[in-house]
């Protein structure tokens, strides 16, 4: 049977894109257990943020990794009820919440980075078998986007189609 989405052409990038990424996301969350990973796969960019930069809030934090607030903060809350991050108030603000690596979240990065370097490997012989170099043209398309935002370019192409017709 050929597949329903295929058939619908780049229209349905997005859906594609989710499909794989719901793949690689789900691949890693059956693997990381059986190397001793606990962290979800999503919040792995967090631990590793806050390791890299110490002690954030969560605007900062959703800035860095270009993620929602909302979805940073669903992040967060899983996080802490694995004991891997905590949150304070910050001395200098009161209104704003840091969060830090607990010791366990730090020895939690130990196993994570192992698994990573396994993790590319996997993920390099993907982008391999996709030819070209398919990690490039990724990249280059979310370049592409935060210069003109995909809003924009659907603007702008259904203008251009009224004005044809």
């Amino acid at each position: 049977m050929t597949d329903f989405i295929q058939q619908q052409g780049p229209a349905f990038l997005a859906h594609l894109l989710r499909r794989l990424a719901d793949e690689l996301v789900q691949g890693a969350a059956d693997w990381y257990p059986t190397v001793g990973v606990t962290a979800p796969p999503r919040t792995i960019s967090t631990l590793l943020a806050l390791d890299q930069y110490g002690s954030l809030g969560v605007t900062e934090l959703a800035a860095l990794l270009r993620q929602s607030h909302p979805l940073v903060i669903t992040w967060i809350k899983d996080l802490t009820q694995l004991s891997l991050v905590k949150s304070s108030g910050d001395p200098a603000d009161r209104r704003r919440t840091l969060v830090s690596l607990t010791k366990k979240g730090r020895n939690e990065l130990v196993r994570i980075r192992e698994a990573l370097a396994v993790m590319e490997q996997a993920s390099t012989e993907l982008l391999r078998l996709a030819g070209a170099d398919a990690l490039a043209m990724l990249w280059t398309m979310e370049r592409n986007c935060q210069e003109l935002s995909f809003l924009q370019r659907l603007q702008r192409k259904a203008e251009e189609k009224q004005g044809a017709e």
